[in-house]
């Protein structure tokens, strides 16, 4: 029978992998796990904020994230790995109204 691991344990092992972040407040964020402590604190580096449509809305960095604003982390890599797939479309402006008189 295989020993049971602690939940703190199981994300742990995501450490250096992305992971998904969801707040209390509804803010989500995804970025490669660099610590987690006891009390849930988490630092993810290379963080970016996203809307619930996996829009980037900010490059973050490093972000230091309170445990007891956490709702939930994700490690499911088909939740995580999206924006690496998505790539940055350059700003495209329409011309329409913008004639010269």
């Amino acid at each position: 029978m295989a020993a049971r691991m602690a939940p703190l344990d199981y994300i742990r092992r995501a450490n250096g992998k992305n992971v998904l972040v969801k707040l209390k407040d509804g803010s989500e964020y995804i970025g490669r796990l660099k610590f987690l402590d006891y009390s849930m604190n988490i630092i993810l580096e290379e963080a970016k904020e996203i809307s619930e449509t996996s829009k980037v809305l900010a490059n973050i960095g490093t972000v230091f994230i309170r445990g007891s604003n956490l709702l939930y982390v994700s490690l499911d890599l088909s939740k995580v790995t999206f924006f690496e797939q998505q790539e940055a479309a350059p700003a495209h402006q329409s011309q329409e109204g913008l004639e010269a008189d």
